[in-house]
């Protein structure tokens, strides 16, 4: 099969992964030889903005994508923030390099929104954003299914692969703490 690009890289959070992010990976793959995703913020979970740890968001996207052709062409890692805009790209890269040798460094940069994209302007010559506000989409963001899961409102359920609708649930159930 003939490919648009060689390697992909999209960067998310992915708290949680949607359907947006979905549509995104998908489109990725469907465009590019190799794809790697990068989850960020793997040092924060239990918060508000962070509530799922790395390990359950990457099982996030495993769940939907492990049983396609797609996915051996794609890579789900980790990457701690530094907390600097200036050498993010410098730093993201060269996780990349060290972690991915045999892959070779990106040819392209997908994200969801120019605002995501600009961190890469100066690392990355071809960028796609995929829109995620069109006819074949409904409008979602991390944010809004979190504040549904705060207030119990199950029409996060609407945004969620229903694979991973056990993995939100989990979240949700009250802590049991000793003593």
């Amino acid at each position: 099969m003939s490919y648009k690009h060689q390697h992909a890289l999209a960067i998310m959070r992915a708290q949680p992964f949607h359907v947006g992010h979905q549509k995104l990976v998908s489109q990725m793959l469907s465009e590019c030889e190799k794809v790697t995703i990068l989850l960020g913020s793997i040092q924060e979970h239990g918060t508000q903005k962070n509530p799922f740890n790395y390990t359950t968001r990457k099982k996030m996207i495993q769940n939907i994508f492990r049983d396609t052709v797609d996915y051996p062409r794609l890579k789900v890692m980790g990457v701690y923030d530094i907390n600097n805009p200036l050498e993010w790209g410098e730093y993201v890269l060269d996780f990349m390099h060290e972690s991915l040798p045999d892959w070779g460094v990106p040819d392209i940069y997908y994200a969801g929104s120019n605002y995501d994209a600009h961190w890469f302007k100066n690392s990355f010559d071809k960028f796609e954003i995929v829109d995620r506000i069109d006819e074949t989409a409904p409008f979602v963001s991390g944010n809004m299914i979190r504040d549904m899961l705060a207030f119990g409102d199950r029409r996060w359920q609407n945004f969620i692969h229903p694979n991973n609708h056990h993995l939100i649930e989990e979240q949700l159930k009250p802590k049991n703490k000793i003593g």
